[in-house]
């Protein structure tokens, strides 16, 4: 009778985990518009970021330490999560794209320019100010949890119990080059933080708000920290 209970609630988790909606991958966020502000005029270009993040070489050889009797958790180090994480799937596409796309579309929504494009998309289009992002760290710490022994840990997931924690922090580098003069107008230092424990099979499986939780949290930070660098930017064009 036992075995067959079993059965059903794996039969369950599985028939739930194959049946939910694809996650929004995204870094998309949104902020409050300003609508007393009147455009810079011109065209802004948002292109494409650099890449300066450490190549550390992340595999999930560490996760069958998990099957030593003992093991209450593992932790898994990643500074490139949109190639690699040790206890999600996550393929969102590089984030040099996705980071570039978040903010432009931001940019776009809060009107600071007349008109605003994404370079990558439109990289003929001419412009007055071209904005350049620099990815210096996507930093992201996965604690899993085994509760003694990854043979039995399979259950305690089924039911609901704790699967993996996150910690993520951001540092990104904006600025912001007026192309008649090449000149170099306003830079700003995007950096945050942010904690997301406990996360079951479940929460992964349905994500946060419809999106996935690696992009939920990363995005959550720009939607904290990238009003103060858009108002950074309006000052110093007013300037």
């Amino acid at each position: 009778m036992a075995g067959r209970g079993l059965f059903i609630v794996t039969f369950l988790f599985i028939l739930t985990s194959c049946a939910s909606a694809p996650l929004d991958l995204s870094l998309d966020f949104q902020v409050p518009t300003d609508v007393s502000i009147h455009p810079v005029k011109g065209v802004l270009g948002v292109d494409e970021f650099i890449d300066l993040r450490d190549r550390i070489s992340t595999g999930d050889d560490k996760k069958w330490m998990g099957f030593i009797p003992g093991v209450l958790w593992l932790n898994i180090i990643s500074e490139t999560p949109d190639t690699y994480t040790g206890f999600s799937a996550y393929n969102s596409g590089p984030f040099t794209k996705a980071f570039a796309l978040s903010v432009f579309k931001g940019m776009e929504q809060e009107g600071i320019f007349e008109k605003t494009v994404f370079l990558p998309r439109d990289k003929y289009v001419p412009v007055d100010y071209r904005l350049e992002g620099v990815l210096n760290r996507t930093h992201l710490k996965e604690t899993g949890y085994y509760y003694g022994s990854g043979f039995y840990a399979w259950l305690t997931r089924i039911i609901g119990l704790p699967y993996v924690s996150y910690e993520v922090s951001l540092d990104i580098t904006l600025r912001l080059r007026r192309m008649d003069t090449n000149e170099i107008v306003w830079r700003y230092d995007l950096k945050g933080e942010g904690v997301d424990k406990f996360n079951t099979v479940y929460r992964l499986t349905n994500g946060k708000e419809g999106r996935h939780v690696l992009s939920y949290n990363f995005s959550k930070i720009l939607k904290e920290k990238m009003p103060y660098a858009m108002e950074s930017m309006k000052r110093a064009l007013r300037g």
